[in-house]
């Protein structure tokens, strides 16, 4: 008989701290790229939505994560508030690494179609087992290419 629930604690994302070398860079680069599109490129709708998407960014960057509950059970996955149940759940894969220690799920939503969960403490071999129960395991340990863009970026 398996554990019916497997829960835990962590923060919603992986939080790098920024210094103001990393806010001067990002800026300057982003002044650059919007530049360059308005100067070279003579493309005023490119340099403006680069420019709103580097405003975003700079605030996002600034988002401290918050504490969730996490749960795992026999219907699905519950990530704060939100819940999945398993059969919008297609596969799911476990990351475990010197920079990542997350499980992920690829949801069959057309938007937002991999969900990433930090283990914080929590043993990965476990979370695998208890959720093979349940769901397939993808054959990739790898980070998503957004988990790479942020580690390498720090964002």
């Amino acid at each position: 008989m398996s554990t019916q629930t497997l829960s835990w604690q962590a923060r919603e994302f992986k939080h790098y701290p920024k210094n103001l070398g990393w806010y001067i860079t990002f800026i300057a680069i982003s002044i650059l790229v919007v530049a360059f599109f308005v100067i070279i490129q003579n493309d005023i709708f490119a340099a403006v939505s680069l420019a709103l998407l580097a405003l975003l960014m700079l605030f996002f960057s600034r988002h401290k994560p918050e504490i969730v509950k996490i749960e795992l059970n026999s219907k699905g996955l519950k990530f704060d508030n939100i819940f999945y149940p398993y059969k919008q759940l297609k596969y799911f894969w476990t990351v475990h690494n010197e920079r990542h220690k997350t499980v992920n799920f690829a949801t069959s939503a057309m938007v937002n179609n991999v969900v990433i969960l930090e283990l914080e403490d929590q043993d990965p071999d476990k979370v695998r087992t208890f959720l093979l129960q349940y769901l397939p395991e993808h054959e990739s340990t790898e980070e998503t290419p957004a988990q790479r863009f942020m580690h390498r970026f720090r964002f």
